[in-house]
C-alpha cells in the first residue's frame, strides 16, 4: 500500500513520531482459516510494517485486512479468489485502523521529512546509504543532509534494534593509520565492536581503525583461493580480515599493520579464532610497510624459496604451496611495489630456480577514462620488468562517482599451468574487466 503521509512533517528537524499517526479505510473479509495459505490472497494483503493483517474474528474465522489500492470492491476479491466468493459475499466491508510511526519504514519516514529537493538528489544520502558495523550504524551524509543528521540517526535507532550507535564521517580516511574521525549522532558512545566475517569473529575500535563490510566480498573471493600451508604475507592487514580466515583456513600467515591499534586488535582476532585442537603458525608485526617488505616479507620469501631447494622434507611439505602478498591500502599501495622492483632485479638467475610461485594483490584506485590503462600506465613504470601476461586487472566496486577500486594480480614465477593464475570467482560487470581477463587467459 503507499501510505500518504502529512506535509506537516515536511523539514522536521527534532523528531515527532505523534505526527505520523493517522487513520485510514481498508478492505476486509472474514474467511475460514483453511483459506489463509491461499496464494492469491497473498498478492493483494495489506503490507504495512510491523503490522498484523490477519486478526483473530471467530473461533473458525480470520479476519483479513486486504490493500485499498488493489482492493475497491468485493468483485474486485472475487475476480482474484473465486473459491472463496460465498465468504466475500457475506462479509466483504471497510474498517478504519490506526497507521502509527511504527508502521514506517526508514525510508517512508526519511522520505517524509527530508525535502523534495534533497530526495531528487541521488548524489545525498538521505538516511538509506549506511554501514552496519557490529552495533553500529556508519553514515557519510553529504553537507545538504547535515541540518537533519540528528532525526535521521534517531530513525535508525527506532527501527533497527541491533544497532545502539549511528555516527557520521567528518573527514577523509587519514592516510597512515587509515582510520577517520566521525561524531556519534545518537545512542551509546561505545564504540567497541564485534562482527562475523568469512566464518571469523572479529572484534575492534571502530574508532581508532579501519574496517569496511563493502569488502566484504572481496576478502571472502580472496580466501577463496588460498590453501592450507600457503603462505601469506599482508603488507597492510588491520585487524585481520584477510589474515584471520587465511589463519583458521592453514595458512602460515604473517601480517603487519602500521597502526598500534591495529596491531593489537589483530592479534586478539587471530587468538580467539585458532582452532580448538590445534593453534596455527602465524607472525604479526607494527612496522611501516616498505620496512615490513624489505626486513620480513622479501627475506623471508628468499628463506622459503632456498629451504624448498635444499630441504627434500620441506619441499614435499610445500611444493604445492604458493606464496601471497596481499596489499590493500589503494590510495597509495601502488606506489609500494617500487621495493619489489627493486628486489626482483637482484640475484636473477638464482631466483629463476624458485619453486614456489609468488601471487601479489594489489589494490588501487582509478579516475581515468579507460581505468585498466590508466592503472597499466601507472604501473609500468614502477614494475617496468614485468611482462603483461604475468598481470590480470579486476574491478572491486565503485567508491565514488567517477572512481573505481580495482585489484591487480601480479603473478611471478609461475612454472605451472597458466589456467591455475586465476582459481577465484569473477564478479565483474564490465567490459573491459572481462575482455582483459579473455585476453590473458588467451595469452
Amino acid at each position: 500500500m503507499q501510505l500518504t503521509l502529512p506535509l506537516s512533517l515536511k523539514g522536521m528537524i527534532e523528531l515527532d513520531r505523534n505526527q505520523f499517526t493517522q487513520i485510514i479505510s481498508v478492505p476486509y473479509i472474514n474467511i475460514p482459516v483453511k483459506y489463509i495459505q491461499l496464494k492469491q490472497l497473498k498478492d493483494i494483503l495489506l503490507i504495512l510494517h510491523s503490522f498484523k493483517n490477519v486478526r483473530d474474528f471467530e473461533p473458525r474465522l480470520k479476519q483479513i485486512l486486504l490493500d485499498p489500492d488493489m482492493i475497491k470492491t468485493k468483485n474486485d476479491i472475487i475476480k482474484c479468489i473465486p473459491l472463496i466468493e460465498e465468504y466475500i459475499e457475506q462479509s466483504f466491508d471497510f474498517i478504519q485502523i490506526t497507521i502509527t510511526y511504527e508502521n514506517y519504514t526508514i525510508e517512508q519516514i526519511i522520505k517524509a521529512i527530508l525535502p523534495d529537493d534533497l530526495i531528487k538528489d541521488k548524489s545525498v544520502n538521505t538516511g538509506s546509504g549506511y554501514s552496519l558495523i557490529g552495533h553500529i550504524a556508519h553514515f557519510n551524509l553529504r553537507d545538504e543532509a547535515l541540518p537533519y543528521k540528528h532525526i535521521i540517526a534517531q530513525v535508525i535507532l527506532d527501527k533497527l534494534p541491533n544497532v545502539k550507535t549511528v555516527v557520521n564521517k567528518l573527514h577523509e580516511i587519514d592516510s597512515v593509520y587509515r582510520n577517520f574521525e566521525f561524531e556519534i549522532l545518537a545512542g551509546n558512545p561505545n564504540t567497541i565492536v564485534r562482527c562475523r566475517e568469512c566464518k571469523a569473529i572479529f572484534q575492534f575500535d571502530f574508532a581508532k581503525v579501519y574496517w569496511n563490510p563493502r569488502l566484504s566480498t572481496e576478502h571472502e573471493r580472496i580466501v577463496e583461493i588460498l590453501r592450507p600451508n600457503d603462505i601469506v604475507f599482508d603488507i597492510f592487514a588491520g585487524v585481520g580480515p584477510f589474515v584471520v580466515p587465511a589463519s583458521m583456513l592453514g595458512c602460515i600467515v604473517y601480517a603487519n599493520d602500521i597502526n598500534p591499534e591495529c596491531f593489537k586488535w589483530m592479534n586478539i582476532n587471530l587468538k580467539k579464532n585458532q582452532p580448538k585442537k590445534s593453534s596455527r603458525e602465524y607472525y604479526i608485526f607494527n612496522l611501516d610497510g616498505r620496512e615490513f617488505l624489505r626486513t620480513i616479507t622479501l627475506p623471508y620469501i628468499e628463506n622459503y624459496q632456498k629451504q624448498i631447494i635444499e630441504d627434500k622434507e620441506k619441499f614435499q611439505y610445500l611444493s604445492n604451496s604458493k606464496i601471497v602478498i596481499l596489499m590493500n591500502l589503494p590510495g597509495l599501495a601502488l606506489t609500494f611495489l617500487d621495493v619489489i622492483s627493486e628486489w626482483l632485479s637482484i640475484n636473477i638467475e638464482e631466483k629463476e630456480q624458485w619453486i614456489l610461485p609468488i601471487h601479489i594483490y594489489c589494490y588501487t584506485f582509478s579516475r581515468g577514462e579507460d581505468r585498466i590503462e590508466d592503472i597499466r600506465t601507472r604501473l609500468k613504470l614502477i614494475l617496468p620488468n614485468i611482462n603483461n601476461d604475468q598481470i590480470l586487472y579486476r574491478f572491486v566496486r565503485q567508491v565514488a562517482p567517477n572512481k573505481d577500486m580495482f585489484c591487480v594480480h601480479i603473478n611471478l614465477f609461475n612454472k605451472k599451468n597458466k589456467d591455475e593464475l586465476l582459481t577465484m570467482k569473477t564478479i565483474d560487470n564490465k567490459d573491459t574487466v572481462v575482455k582483459q581477463f579473455q585476453q590473458n587467459f588467451s595469452k
